[in-house]
């Protein structure tokens, strides 16, 4: 804790959105995170093919910590890339907290070991713990943990998930000079979605990537073979299949990281449900309930990816393939007439 304000822990859906929540109501500022996710406008969705047998990931974001819901609010949002202990130290001499990214397969706690990674994940840090140690806020725990320096500094400079490395990368947040006219602000936003969802610049992006991951889930009985290593739930090493892995790790992606769709649609049904309720117009409530129909799909899929667990057989392991082909299709038809109906506002 510092002078600037006290920095309470909560849990929350969207790493990005739950830190920033925090890191503002230590500034004496509340804000839902729903509100701040939509107006962040890095709602989406990502795919990224990867070499060989290693697992392919899918985000549902397209952009990584915009700034965008900072700059309505009038938070003046500094960047820093201290590439040490000790200047992350300093940094929160004057601040309640600061917020870093990390690589989450290196985060101790998570029980990974550093054989799964995703670089574009976000944790607060709150403050040092003697001198070689950080207490970390993560909104995906009950309570923060104590994470060694070493090991911290591992998670911060990790280049194991390109495109999605971390880069030192950590952001101070300041206090909020006034609150956001959802009416006004949020149209902007839903604006930004829209044309970032249907029309991206690159077919890893929005409805292409959905539309990529469909036709590329095709092709994993042929790309992913043979005998890998993974983590169970329980953080051991296991050797199980390169198919059977690559599954597992997109259901973790859809409900457990929350980035492939299954918990995003139905927060940003949320902040469309708010729009409805700001600006009196009932067709931000239908798109809503579009983007929580979509949600629901998602999360049949990874509940049935993470049930499924660590099954090898590959007549098994290809009917899942077919359920992810299946769903990419079916949510990407319905976030389209989502989208588009927007766009009309």
């Amino acid at each position: 804790m510092s002078a600037t304000g006290r920095y309470v822990h909560r849990r929350g859906i969207h790493c990005e959105s739950a830190c920033q929540c925090a890191v503002l109501a230590a500034g004496g500022y509340e804000v839902e995170e729903e509100i701040v996710f939509g107006l962040d406008g890095g709602f989406g969705f990502s795919f990224f093919p990867a070499n060989g047998d290693a697992p392919d990931i899918a985000v549902g974001k397209q952009t990584i910590m915009p700034l965008r819901a900072s700059r309505l609010m009038g938070v003046e949002v500094a960047t820093h890339t201290p590439k040490s202990g000790a200047g992350l130290a300093k940094l929160l001499e004057s601040a309640p907290a600061v917020m870093t990214r990390v690589d989450l397969g290196l985060l101790p706690y998570w029980g990974l070991d550093g054989r799964s990674s995703f670089g574009g994940y976000f944790v607060n840090v709150v403050r040092p713990l003697g001198s070689d140690a950080f207490e970390v806020s993560d909104p995906a725990f009950d309570e923060p943990v104590a994470v060694s320096a070493a090991e911290l500094q591992a998670a911060r400079s990790s280049r194991n998930s390109p495109p999605l490395n971390p880069d030192w990368r950590v952001y101070v947040f300041g206090a909020p000079r006034r609150t956001p006219q959802l009416d006004l602000v949020g149209p902007v936003a839903v604006r930004n979605l829209c044309r970032e969802m249907l029309r991206p610049g690159s077919r890893q992006a929005g409805i292409p990537g959905m539309k990529l991951l469909a036709t590329t889930a095709a092709t994993w009985p042929q790309s992913k073979r043979g005998e890998v290593e993974d983590v169970d739930s329980a953080g051991r090493a296991v050797r199980t299949d390169a198919l059977a892995r690559q599954l597992l790790h997109l259901g973790r992606q859809i409900e457990s990281f929350g980035t492939g769709g299954g918990l995003f649609r139905p927060m940003i049904g949320r902040f469309l449900t708010r729009m409805a309720d700001s600006t009196g117009d009932a067709r931000y409530a239908d798109a809503a309930g579009r983007f929580l129909d979509s949600g629901r799909l998602w999360s049949n899929l990874g509940s049935a990816l993470l049930t499924a667990g660590t099954a090898t057989a590959r007549d098994d392991l290809k009917t899942l393939v077919d359920a992810v082909a299946d769903t990419a299709r079916s949510a990407m038809d319905v976030e389209k007439r989502a989208l588009t109906a927007l766009t009309t506002l």
